[in-house]
């Protein structure tokens, strides 16, 4: 349903013509996102994001975004919340836009820095297991392919995919996310 939901945007965000300057350096744009952990299991694991952007010459831009997720992990029959906070900053660079720089496709690159909270900060489980870990800070490096769509003069719809270095977290080294957001551009 969501892909059908997402296609059915991008086909109308393509047809829409935009004549407004974009990209113009030192413009700001503040933008929120939602994402998803590929193969998640049967409980919604996310992630939520928002930040501040400013744009650089030939359409490329400098980000710094907060975000806030949970996945679950599965632990015989009950699932470990992990929440995780991050801070995002780094420089996307603009690969390709169409004349009217209405479809454009960036990749981005930065650095991660964070918290990581395993169940609530309980060191018990339920069945009296003890964690030995229930929260750490957490750094790494990440990037990020997005296909960004001018659908007015100010208003971007996102979609992109993710991927993440976190040496130290408990969800894994490598993990990946994917998801959409909109951008204002101000």
């Amino acid at each position: 349903m969501n892909k059908i939901f997402l296609a059915i945007i991008l086909i109308i965000a393509m047809g829409k013509k935009t004549l407004a300057q974009q990209m113009i350096p030192h413009q700001k744009g503040f933008e929120i996102s939602y994402s998803v952990f590929p193969q998640s299991p049967e409980k919604q694991n996310y992630a939520l994001g928002a930040g501040i952007i400013s744009y650089t010459k030939n359409g490329n831009y400098l980000f710094g975004l907060t975000e806030y997720s949970r996945k679950y992990y599965e632990y015989t029959d009950y699932d470990i919340p992990i929440d995780t906070f991050l801070f995002n900053g780094g420089y996307s660079l603009h690969l390709w836009g169409d004349l009217m720089r209405n479809l454009n496709i960036n990749f981005g690159i930065g650095g991660l820095a964070g918290y990581e909270q395993i169940n609530k900060g309980n060191e018990m489980i339920y069945d009296g297991s003890n964690i030995n870990a229930t929260g750490n800070f957490i750094y790494g490096a990440g990037g990020k392919l997005s296909l960004e769509s001018y659908l007015t003069e100010h208003l971007v719809f996102l979609v992109n995919g993710q991927l993440r270095y976190l040496p130290n977290s408990q969800l894994g080294q490598f993990y990946a996310l994917y998801g959409f957001g909109m951008r204002f551009n101000f």
